[in-house]
């Protein structure tokens, strides 16, 4: 029998008992009992077939239709894997372009609870680390570009949220090389992430930094682009105060972590590093100036050469770099920060850590500061007297 043949028959059933010309009540029983079985099969029918969307590809609107029409197919199990329909979906290639939808209809009706959002958070029986829905869809496959788009499509939806990345750790998950185009979305909509996350008790740079080079190398770029003000990743530390910079050189070797680092920041020599050694790990100074001379005189975020960014924090961070001290020019010395307009023999005296001793040295060698203060102090002076008569 086709369906137009079933339909027919429906039809004629229906206007029979309708108008009452057919009154026998244990046919009328029997007939809503065999058309319920139907039913139960018809919806067991599009069930299995949800799971198989990838295959047969209907379009979006008709998923839409059928989830409209038999909601239960959206929690439907499979028997051989225990999965319902979305999260086969996220698993498989051409699958992904159907999550939005089975996301959106699943919200609407509460598919694996209210909290679930519409299975996006359910635990995907397959996968032995307990990831979700949403956590596959992060690393799965290698269509990264059609996978990027239905991320955005659940972003634009409100089912993929901010939190959702430090929470269900999607930095760490996406960060292969294969997965780059969802990588570097995730990162720019919580840059502060890169940071924050935490994949078991440690920072995720450290935690990538036991892996392959491709996710380390993937990592520091992004932390070098987001956070190039703090010297990227390179100085966040673990619960035991270790740097990523030395917990990569254990892990790797020394060697081996200033290759990578080379791979990443030689290529343009337009990033200052050697600022951010000097301030945050001036036992290292000697190993990156070997391997990063370029950046010795480039200038910061603020304009701040490799010396004023020194002087700028604090006289204890010039002293541990001791040859800068050494090295300032006459020139150099009667030069103010860009930022605090202090000179540098005012930048020693200044603070916790002041260092008398070096702010006269500093005096001693270019005394004529003092002479400019005066001076500049003289002529605001009298531009003041001026305009008050």
């Amino acid at each position: 029998m086709n369906i137009s043949t079933f339909q027919s028959n429906l039809d004629f059933i229906k206007s029979l008992y309708f108008n009452e010309e057919w009154k026998d009540e244990d046919c009328k029983k029997e007939i809503l009992e065999v058309l319920e079985e139907a039913n139960e099969k018809i919806e067991k029918a599009f069930g299995e077939s949800m799971h198989m969307l990838f295959d047969h590809k209907p379009s979006v609107e008709a998923v839409e239709k059928v989830a409209n029409k038999f909601p239960s197919t959206l929690s439907y199990i499979d028997e051989d894997d225990g999965r319902i329909p979305i999260q086969l979906a996220a698993a498989t290639i051409d699958g992904p372009q159907y999550v939005p939808v089975l996301a959106k209809e699943g919200v609407k009706h509460k598919v694996g609870g209210d909290d679930a959002r519409g299975g996006l958070l359910l635990e995907d029986p397959k996968y032995s680390d307990g990831w979700n829905t949403l956590e596959c869809l992060s690393n799965a496959g290698d269509d990264d570009e059609e996978r990027l788009r239905v991320m955005k499509e659940l972003r634009d939806l409100g089912l993929l949220l901010k939190k959702d990345i430090r929470e269900h750790k999607l930095l760490g998950i996406s960060c292969w090389k294969d997965n780059q185009m969802r990588f570097e979305f995730l990162v720019r909509l919580d840059p502060d992430a890169l940071i924050e996350t935490r994949i078991g008790d440690n920072p995720l740079i450290h935690y990538v930094s036991t892996q392959v080079d491709e996710r380390i190398i993937l990592l520091l770029k992004a932390g070098f682009e987001y956070h190039a003000n703090v010297g990227g990743l390179l100085f966040v530390e673990d619960d035991n105060g270790t740097t990523a910079f030395d917990f990569l050189c254990n892990e790797k070797g020394v060697e081996k972590t200033m290759s990578l680092l080379y791979q990443i920041l030689s290529p343009k020599r337009d990033y200052p590093i050697l600022h951010h050694v000097f301030i945050n790990a001036p036992q290292h100074k000697d190993l990156f100036m070997k391997k990063f001379p370029w950046a010795y005189h480039l200038k910061d975020h603020n304009g701040r050469t490799l010396h004023q960014a020194v002087l700028a924090a604090g006289p204890n961070i010039m002293n541990a770099n001791d040859i800068l001290l050494a090295t300032l020019s006459d020139n150099q010395i009667q030069t103010k920060d860009p930022i605090t307009t202090l000179y540098p023999f005012a930048a020693m005296a200044v603070g916790e850590y002041a260092d008398l001793e070096q702010c006269y040295y500093l005096l001693r060698r270019q005394p004529s500061v003092m002479d400019k203060r005066s001076r500049v102090g003289n002529i605001r002076r009298r531009k003041r007297r001026k305009m008050s008569k």
